[in-house]
């Protein structure tokens, strides 16, 4: 097995956080990618602000109620594919957030992403949503952000 099998196992496990185990997977690489004739070691400034990227739906009559945290180390490698995601969306579904104000084109999220991981962000409320939801008559509220 290798070490990064049992480094997420022990995520998985709840024996290490996610955080924890992005540390260990970040000293690895660094372990791995290192010669035996020269050591180099790069040291980031890990001066950031914010830890998780969080992601909070909920519903004024609580029948909804999802709570996300992601790491911000994991949103390094979202970040470099942050654009092409866009073209994923359903067309259908693309044209009806374009007819409610909403063009997800015109949103850089490499961007958003490069300003939370440097800390840069002015604002750490990234997207707030309020939408009536008919079937359960009760307002839904998306909440991301960075904490």
């Amino acid at each position: 097995m290798s070490e990064q099998q049992k480094i997420l196992e022990m995520i998985e496990k709840g024996q290490i956080t996610a955080a924890e185990g992005m540390e260990l997977l970040d000293a690895l690489n660094i372990t791995k990618e290192s010669t035996p004739e020269q050591t180099t070691v790069t040291i980031r400034n890990t001066n950031h602000k914010y830890k998780f990227l969080k992601v909070r739906v909920t519903s004024d009559n609580k029948a909804v109620n999802v709570s996300v945290n992601v790491p911000l180390r994991l949103l390094t490698t979202i970040g470099e594919i942050a654009d092409k995601m866009t073209a994923v969306i359903p067309e259908d579904a693309r044209r009806s957030m374009e007819s409610k104000g909403v063009n997800i084109s015109n949103i850089d999220f490499a961007k958003i992403i490069d300003e939370i991981i440097n800390g840069t962000l002015d604002d750490p409320s990234i997207v707030d949503v309020e939408a009536w939801d008919e079937s359960s008559n009760s307002m839904i509220m998306v909440k991301v952000y960075v904490d």
